[in-house]
C-alpha cells in the first residue's frame, strides 16, 4: 500500500458523524464549526532518520522545521495559527539538545503568535528522534479555503520557487554542502501565513494546498479534490537560479516537478479575481498553469499537451 493509498483508505473509512465536522481527513487541516468561527486542526511528524539527520541538522533547526511545517498547513487553509501540543519520544535526553530543540520551535511559534501549550514525553525504543507537533487554528466562519474548490479555466499560481529544498537534501546526502539559500531553504522554511490569510480574507482564491510532497503530486491531489485536470507550462515554473550551476543528478526543473519540501502555496484563481488578486499582491507570485475539465496533469509543450505522472515523495515508496 502506497502512502496515497493509505490517505485515501483512511478518508473513506473516518467519515465525519457530527454535524460540527465541516472537513475531516482529506485537506491540509480538519476543520470544525463552533458558533461564531471555524477552528482548524493540523498534525505533522518528524522521524530522525526519515526526515532529518543531526549530520546536518542542528536540535534548534529541527524545532524550528516541525513548527514551519505545520504553521504551513495552517497557511493552506488561509488561517490564523493558535495552540500546538507536542509529542515528544526520545532514546535518551540530553538536556543541551531538548532545550536547543525547543528554543527551536518557540521562537518559530511565535514568530506567528502561536503557543505551545502542553503535550507528552515519552522514552523511544529506536535510537532516533520521534517528534509530532498538532496545531490549532482559526478562521472566520466560512473564511477557509478547501483543496475541493477549483473551477475549470482558474488560473494555478505558486508563491515562491521550487525544488531548493530536496536539492539541498541531496547534495548533503552525496557529502557536498549546499549554497546558504538552499540551505535555509530545507533546514528553516517559511510558512507563506499571511499569503494565505490574504487569499482567504479577500475570496481571492477556490482552492489551496501547500507543496509539501513535490508540485505534481500535490497538485493531483488538489485536482482530485477538485474532480479536474490541470494543464501547466513547464517554462513558467520557478526554479532557483543556483539550481542550474551545481552538480546534481537531474535537471533543475524535475527537483521543482518532484521534489518536496517547499511548503509554498498551490492554489487556483478564477479569471475574475485575477487583477484583484494583483491589487492585493502585487509581487512574488507565479502562474504556472489552469484547471481543466479532463481529469489528469500535462504538460504544454507548443500544441501538445504531454501527460505528466504525478511524482513526488511518499513515505512507503
Amino acid at each position: 500500500m502506497t502512502e496515497e493509498e493509505l490517505l485515501k483508505f483512511l478518508a473513506q473509512t473516518l467519515t465525519p458523524r457530527s454535524r460540527e465536522i465541516i472537513c475531516g481527513v482529506g485537506d491540509d487541516c480538519a476543520v470544525v464549526e463552533t458558533a461564531d468561527r471555524w477552528h482548524l486542526f493540523t498534525m505533522d511528524t518528524m522521524v530522525e532518520g526519515v526526515h532529518f539527520s543531526f549530520s546536518y541538522f542542528t536540535p534548534y533547526e529541527v524545532g524550528r522545521k516541525l513548527a514551519a511545517v505545520n504553521l504551513s498547513d495552517i497557511a493552506a487553509m488561509g488561517g490564523i495559527p493558535k495552540f500546538g501540543l507536542l509529542s515528544l519520544s526520545l532514546p535518551e535526553i540530553r538536556e543541551d539538545q531538548v532545550r536547543s530543540f525547543l528554543e527551536g520551535l518557540l521562537s518559530k511559534l511565535s514568530t506567528y503568535d502561536a503557543e505551545l501549550v502542553g503535550g507528552d514525553v515519552t522514552r523511544s525504543s529506536s535510537k532516533g528522534w520521534h517528534l509530532s507537533l498538532s496545531l490549532s487554528g482559526e478562521t472566520a466562519k466560512g473564511g477557509a479555503i478547501f483543496r475541493s474548490g477549483g473551477k475549470p479555466g482558474d488560473a494555478l499560481f505558486v508563491s515562491r520557487p521550487l525544488g531548493a529544498s530536496a536539492a539541498a537534501l541531496e547534495l548533503w546526502q552525496r557529502g557536498i554542502t549546499p549554497p546558504e539559500s538552499l540551505k535555509k531553504a530545507h533546514l528553516d522554511p517559511e510558512p507563506e501565513i499571511r499569503l494565505g490569510q490574504v487569499l482567504a480574507e479577500n475570496h481571492l482564491a477556490s482552492a489551496m494546498i501547500d507543496v509539501s510532497d513535490g508540485l505534481l503530486l500535490d497538485l493531483k491531489r488538489l485536482c482530485e479534490a477538485s474532480g479536474l485536470g490541470a494543464i501547466i507550462f513547464p517554462e513558467k515554473i520557478p526554479v532557483p537560479e543556483e539550481l542550474r550551476d551545481l552538480p546534481l543528478s537531474r535537471p533543475p526543473l524535475d527537483y521543482a516537478l518532484a521534489g518536496g519540501e517547499d511548503f509554498a502555496l498551490l492554489f487556483a484563481v478564477p479569471p475574475s479575481q485575477r487583477k484583484v488578486l494583483k491589487h492585493f499582491w502585487p509581487a512574488g507570485l507565479y502562474e504556472i498553469g489552469k484547471l481543466i475539465p479532463e481529469k489528469g496533469i500535462f504538460a504544454q509543450e507548443g500544441e501538445s499537451l504531454k501527460p505528466l505522472p504525478p511524482k513526488g515523495f511518499d513515505h512507503f515508496a
